[in-house]
């Protein structure tokens, strides 16, 4: 059965408000929204949220520099938190550098901080750069209430 697609306007909301503020640097970046209606799986996970560069003639053709797709069967499962925290991730994906050049934008994709199994941290300890970051930041956050807060969502133990 073929994907089927629809604008996101509740997505585009969000995004709106979070860029201004979190975002600065896609001002001038052309944003498209979509939902799919079912999330595809990568290694028996749903997939909420994809971004994807569009350049050449789909660029052209669509006007666009990113296409934000949102999994519409995960959308509907998340609280407003959860949703404000996927678009802000999606959004986070999104760069761009002016050209020194001639001063437009280079437009291009950026790979979250850190990829790691909670076992190796487990086992292993911030044992990389990036890792260490991140660890750093979470000894500086709140976890507790945040757990506690996903679990008030998702219930104990769940995935976000």
């Amino acid at each position: 059965m073929a994907k089927e697609y629809a604008h996101a306007e509740s997505v585009e909301s969000i995004a709106n408000q979070l860029l201004p503020s979190l975002h600065p640097e896609l001002a001038t970046a052309r944003l498209g929204y979509v939902f799919v209606d079912k999330a595809s799986m990568k290694n028996g996970h749903p997939v909420r949220g994809v971004v994807r560069k569009v350049s050449g003639v789909m660029e052209f053709l669509v006007e666009k520099d990113f296409v934000i797709e949102v999994a519409l069967d995960q959308w509907n499962e998340l609280s407003d938190i959860q949703r404000r925290a996927l678009v802000d991730h999606l959004l986070e994906r999104c760069t761009g550098e002016e050209d020194e050049d001639n001063g437009s934008m280079k437009w291009k994709m950026r790979e979250p901080d850190v990829h790691e199994f909670t076992s190796i941290l487990r086992r292993h300890g911030a044992w990389n750069e990036s890792l260490a970051g991140f660890v750093s930041v979470a000894a500086m956050t709140n976890t507790a209430a945040l757990v506690e807060e996903v679990e008030m969502v998702t219930g104990p133990s769940s995935p976000l």
